[in-house]
């Protein structure tokens, strides 16, 4: 796990970054993936207040919204790393948004997916890469990550 301001980076987890928007995919099969946002995602985002997730059955191309946050100094879509279909929704996320902040990486996850191209997983940035981008935005942010 690398640590970058108080930013906690998986360094086995596999990152979707476009621009500012930062989200994780972990992978718990051949074809199945964990989604959620990163701890620099959620710092960035503030408290989280509402969180809608796509439904079970929906297929997603990949850097399509997967979910929307809003909170109270932003409001946007979470993309999906990856194109695929979501198989499984965290629905104590949605009765309880700020999981999201307390634990962006266990009970704040968002969506479970079946991918379409597995090659997709491996155009994701994951260990030093990933690291070395994260810490660009949080730099450049001139970021403290911190959780509710």
């Amino acid at each position: 796990m690398a640590n970058v301001s108080n930013c906690e980076i998986p360094e086995d987890l596999y990152y979707f970054i476009e621009g500012k928007n930062t989200v994780w995919a972990k992978v718990e099969g051949s074809d199945t993936i964990l989604v959620g946002i990163t701890d620099v995602a959620q710092t960035m985002a503030g408290k989280v207040v509402k969180v809608r997730i796509k439904k079970k059955g929906m297929k997603i191309e990949k850097g399509k919204p997967v979910s929307t946050m809003e909170s109270g100094k932003w409001a946007g879509p979470v993309p999906s790393p990856v194109t695929g279909e979501v198989i499984e929704t965290n629905t104590e996320v949605e009765k309880s948004p700020v999981l999201v902040n307390q634990d962006p990486y266990g009970k704040g996850w968002l969506v479970k997916m079946k991918v379409s191209n597995p090659e997709e997983i491996k155009q994701l940035l994951t260990g030093s890469d990933a690291v070395a981008k994260m810490s660009e935005i949080i730099n450049g942010e001139k970021l403290q990550c911190k959780r509710l």
